[in-house]
Parts: C-alpha cells; sequence; structure tokens
C-alpha cells in the first residue's frame, strides 16, 4: 500500500490562514493546473490495492451528494482493478434521494453487525469531514481516502486527502477527477449515464440549483452535460415532498418561535425514516420575509434529538454556529457540524431515551435547546 500522503486542497494565504472561498486570490493557479498532481495521487492509492475489495462508506443521512460522489468512487475503483462496496450508516429517509437510488438502480447497502469488515483492504470516505467510522472497525483497517468539500476540520489520517472549500459539492471534485485522470467517461454507455446523472443531481441539490456554486462545480456540470439522462434527471428531481414531511412542516409553522431574524422550531417526535422532513421544513422558513437564520429540530427514532440549520446571513458560519451551540461529547467529537449555507446537530438521548413520560422528555429537550439558542443570539424567551 502506498504510503504517500496528500494534504487537503484548502486555499491558504501567506501566513497559513484558510481562506474563504470569496477571498481567493484572483492569480490563484488554474483548476486544471492543481487537478493532474491531485488525480495522479488517488490513481497511485488506488493501483496499491488493485485485486483486492475497499469499501466506499457514506457516513450520516446519504443525499444526492454523496451518493453521487459514493458512486463515481466505485467506478474509479473498477477502472483500477479494485472490487468496491458502498455502505451507509443511516437509513434513506428522503423520497428524493429513495427515488435516486431506485432509478438508477445503485447498489448500497445498509451496514449491519454481521458485516465482515475485515475482508476489505481499506475503506474510503466521501462529502464527509473525519475518517472516522460511527462503528467498531477492524484493527489494521485504515482510511484510503477522504474527499470532501465541508470546512477543514484539520489533518485527516489517510492515505489521501482532498478537502476543498471552494466547492459547492464533492461531486464536482470527483468530476474533475474523471476529466483529468487515466479513467474517463469515454462513451454515453448505460452506467456512464447512470453515474453522469447521479453526480449532476449531487452538484444541483448540494448548490441550492447553482444558487451557491463555485466555479468547480459550473466547470463539473459542463463535462457531464452530454453523458447525463435528462429525461430521468427530471423525474428524479420532480419527485414530489411526502405526506409526513408535510405533517412536520406544518407542525414547524404552528410552533415556530421569531426572534429579530431568526426563526427557531420545535417539531416533536418524528419517525426515522421521516427525518428529512425537518430539513426540508428549515428550507421552506428560510424563505419568510425578513429572516435569515433558521433551526429546526425534533426527536428522531426516540434515540436522537436532531436538527436542522439554514441560514442566508453574511455573518454566520453554520459550521462553528453549530459547534459552539452544541459543543462535544466526551471523545471531542463535534455534536454539530455544517458548511457555508446550512448545518445540523444530532445528540443522542442515552439513558433519557428510556423516559416513559415522552411529554415530559420532549419539555425538557424544548425548553434546553430553546435556552441555548437564546443566549447564543443574546435574546430573552420573553422577548417579543
Amino acid at each position: 500500500m502506498s504510503d504517500t500522503k496528500v494534504h487537503a486542497a484548502v486555499f491558504r494565504d501567506r501566513g497559513g490562514a484558510a481562506l474563504e472561498a470569496d477571498d481567493v486570490p484572483q492569480e490563484a493557479p488554474p483548476l486544471l493546473t492543481e487537478a493532474q498532481p491531485r488525480v495522479r495521487e488517488l490513481e497511485a492509492v488506488l493501483d496499491a490495492v488493485r485485486g483486492q475489495r475497499v469499501l466506499i462508506v457514506i457516513k450520516g443521512y446519504p443525499d444526492p451528494d454523496s451518493i453521487g460522489s459514493a458512486l463515481a468512487h466505485q467506478y474509479l475503483c473498477h477502472g483500477h482493478g479494485v472490487e468496491a462496496d458502498i455502505v451507509h450508516f443511516e437509513d434513506l429517509s428522503h423520497p428524493e434521494n429513495r427515488a435516486l437510488v431506485k432509478r438508477l438502480e445503485i447498489d448500497m447497502t445498509l451496514y449491519s453487525e454481521d458485516m465482515d469488515l475485515s475482508a476489505y483492504a481499506g475503506y474510503c470516505c466521501v462529502d464527509t469531514q473525519t475518517a472516522d467510522l460511527p462503528v467498531p472497525v477492524p484493527e489494521g483497517l485504515r482510511c484510503l481516502s477522504l474527499v470532501d468539500h465541508h470546512k477543514w476540520l484539520g489533518p485527516v489520517d489517510a492515505d489521501f486527502v482532498d478537502v476543498r472549500e471552494d466547492a459547492g459539492s464533492t461531486c464536482a471534485i470527483y468530476a474533475e477527477y474523471l476529466r483529468e485522470g487515466r479513467i474517463r467517461l469515454e462513451a454515453r454507455t448505460p452506467e456512464v449515464s447512470r453515474l453522469a446523472t447521479a453526480m449532476m443531481h449531487g452538484i444541483r441539490t448540494d448548490t441550492d440549483d447553482f444558487l451557491l456554486a463555485r466555479p468547480i462545480d459550473f466547470e463539473a456540470s459542463a463535462f457531464l452535460a452530454p453523458y447525463v439522462d435528462r429525461e430521468l434527471l427530471a423525474v428524479i428531481s420532480r419527485e414530489s415532498i411526502s405526506s409526513k414531511s408535510m405533517d412536520i412542516l406544518q407542525i414547524a409553522l404552528d410552533k415556530k418561535i421569531i426572534k429579530n431574524n431568526y426563526i427557531i422550531a420545535g417539531v416533536g417526535y418524528v419517525r426515522e425514516e421521516d427525518r428529512d422532513g425537518i430539513g426540508e421544513a428549515a428550507d421552506y422558513m428560510l424563505r419568510r420575509e425578513g429572516v435569515d437564520t433558521v433551526l429546526v429540530y425534533g426527536i428522531v427514532g426516540g434515540t436522537m434529538i436532531d436538527g436542522s440549520f439554514r441560514t442566508t446571513s453574511n455573518t454566520v458560519d453554520p459550521d462553528k454556529w453549530m459547534k459552539d451551540l452544541f459543543g462535544c461529547d466526551a471523545s471531542g467529537r463535534a455534536y454539530g457540524g455544517g458548511r457555508r449555507d446550512k448545518g445540523g446537530f444530532q445528540i443522542p438521548l442515552g439513558i433519557f431515551a428510556r423516559c416513559s413520560d415522552r411529554d415530559l422528555l420532549w419539555q425538557t429537550v424544548k425548553t434546553t435547546i430553546e435556552d441555548i439558542f437564546f443566549e447564543k443570539i443574546g435574546a430573552s424567551r420573553d422577548e417579543d
């Protein structure tokens, strides 16, 4: 196995401080010039495990960007003679994501305790900030690669690391690999069309229909466009909102508390399969006039306090906001995080999940979340 490591591709100023995407100097080297060394390093990592089997992991709830990126990584693996399985640790809860997987016939496996992880030569992380897995990892099983576009959190223990805060989607980074590497999209075969459609959908959704797209996202879209099944992409993109998501939105609208330009809304108990309704409610409520920051949360599956954060504020960093608001667990792992315009958090209820008084438990959660939220924004609970 190659011992080569690539430092995350984050723009930095001459003093070493990370630059925001809008602050990147105009004289920065063109993307195509930077691309090939990164692709060669990734190819070297994949060549080192040729003939073996690797695991491609999606942490958190699978979304179009993580699904498209996992499919792209699998395509690259196969091109290098590496068998690759895609595994996820949370259910596919969003109707649009289920439609994506079903209509494109994407082979993904939900992790179960009987999976033999020792059968793999290593694992590859896509669209995630850290390389640690939410399950026990056999000794010797290491992270081969991590590719992401979220906020850089520091060094990652992996053979290949490519983190780009100046990208609106991870799929756009993989499109660059396919454009500049040895394994390319040579023809519009069913496999290539399926891959390009998934990646285009990932770019579109993670950039909010290109409103938050960066140059790399537009370049990636232009590259993928000739291979995309446009009719299928339209069908996937038009997937209707579920009745349960509508119910969650109604609760959020009824229970919302508005403080200046902020909204916070608790939606009570939510089934695991309906969890994405929390994010959809946050997206919708952000459209309210005079509001630029929204937090919607609930108790998901009876075991987890789960919330979605949305903002259009120029002064709010979702990743820092979530980490400041909810802190870390005993191991130092943050309960929340985010990217340029959105974030989220998950806090296990632990032993309190066994509370038989659901109303009391919810009231305790609601009061606690609201208290720390109001303290963060400098507002009083009783303040109009």
